[in-house]
């Protein structure tokens, strides 16, 4: 009984419904004629679109695929329809006529319609682009919707355009492509949000790389993975790592549709070094770590890729007083540590640095952990204390 009505009330909707001249629409198309295409324009009105336009600007169309397209006219009730005035000849004959192409250029203007047209050259402060015979200027900042760093690569190449200024009967036209590119990928961006759910997976294409994370590109909408979202081992400089252009798969983390925001993570598609770390790494074991990072505190060592423990300044040295680890170590610097305490649930190890003089029965000695300044271990002093006493 529900699809019944719902589909009472999209007919009535499509009932109501007119299209005229100049309407820009987003069209399905049905089927594919020997003459033309025949498109579902959301209204009881039937379009056609010329069959020689179901390939333009790169994008070659197939039933069930949308495209916009414009009205330009009707004919047996039926809506004639264009991808861009100029991209076939006329079904008058008449694009040899400079007024007949001025007059579809004007309408093109009017309406907001697309035109195609051909990069011939550049020039000073852009290009020169063939419309329907009519040479016309397109602004380097106009030809598309990112900086062009080389107006060469465009020259050649057949583009559908808006026209943005239309003086002198047409004989001065200024064109944009850019503002066509950027209403594509706002549509693009628009769809695409339509379908995105927390958890997904894509794989996309890192668009830039800034300090804090890297732009990705999951198709018509871009994501940021945050640099402590790229790997599980530490990341300094998304750049380190990733670079523009390469593909990568990422899930969702988070959407902020009220800000269109994308919270994208690289790591949660990979195993977790801290999986295991709780029985491979026990407490009292002696191991080789790398310095990653130094802080006030004490110094951050990797025991493998992905997992630190960390070295407090009252672990790092047993005859003196240590005020900066910078005195006792280095970034970069191999070490040799022995294993505290391990807290896998919060990804803390607490560790010491091995002494040449330290005991063979130093975790004999080992009291009961206690809450001190130091996290609740006991310090090399107190160790030392208890041995003498005891000899």
């Amino acid at each position: 009984m529900n699809d019944d009505f719902d589909a009472l009330l999209r007919e009535n909707e499509r009932s109501e419904k007119s299209v005229k001249v100049g309407d820009r629409l987003e069209a399905t198309v049905i089927r594919i004629g020997s003459e033309d295409v025949y498109l579902d324009l959301g209204t009881r009105t039937e379009g056609l679109l010329p069959r020689d336009q179901l390939e333009l600007s790169g994008q070659t169309l197939t039933v069930g695929e949308k495209a916009t397209v414009y009205v330009t006219s009707f004919r047996s009730g039926a809506a004639i329809c264009t991808r861009s005035v100029g991209a076939t000849p006329s079904r008058k004959g008449r694009t040899d006529d400079k007024s007949a192409s001025f007059e579809a250029l004007k309408e093109a203007f009017d309406s907001g319609m697309p035109v195609e047209g051909t990069v011939k050259e550049t020039n000073k402060g852009g290009f020169t682009v063939l419309v329907m015979g009519q040479r016309a200027f397109c602004p380097i900042s106009q030809i598309d919707n990112q900086f062009c760093a080389d107006a060469t690569v465009h020259v050649g190449h057949t583009y559908a355009f808006e026209i943005t200024k239309f003086e002198e009967g047409g004989r001065n036209l200024v064109l944009s492509r850019r503002r066509i590119r950027e209403r594509e990928a706002q549509e693009k961006k628009e769809a695409a949000w339509q379908t995105l759910e927390v958890g997904q997976t894509f794989e996309g294409t890192v668009a830039s790389l800034r300090p804090f994370g890297a732009f990705v590109d999951i198709g018509g909408v871009d994501g940021l993975v945050h640099v402590s979202e790229i790997s599980h081992e530490r990341v300094n400089d998304p750049s380190e790592v990733l670079e523009v252009g390469q593909r990568v798969t990422v899930a969702i983390k988070e959407l902020d549709r009220a800000r269109g925001r994308i919270s994208l993570s690289l790591k949660a598609l990979t195993a977790d070094p801290w999986d295991g770390a709780a029985a491979e790494i026990a407490p009292g074991r002696v191991y080789k770590g790398t310095v990653r990072r130094l802080a006030k505190f004490g110094a951050f060592v990797e025991l493998r890729p992905g997992v630190e423990g960390l070295v407090h300044v009252s672990q790092m040295a047993a005859d003196k007083r240590v005020n900066t680890p910078r005195e006792i170590v280095r970034e970069g610097q191999e070490v040799e540590v022995r294993v505290l305490e391990v807290s896998a649930g919060d990804r803390r190890i607490s560790l010491s640095l091995i002494l040449e003089a330290e005991d063979e029965d130093w975790r004999s000695q080992l009291p009961p952990t206690s809450s001190t300044s130091t996290g609740g271990l006991a310090s090399l002093g107190h160790l030392f204390e208890k041995a003498l006493k005891k000899s």
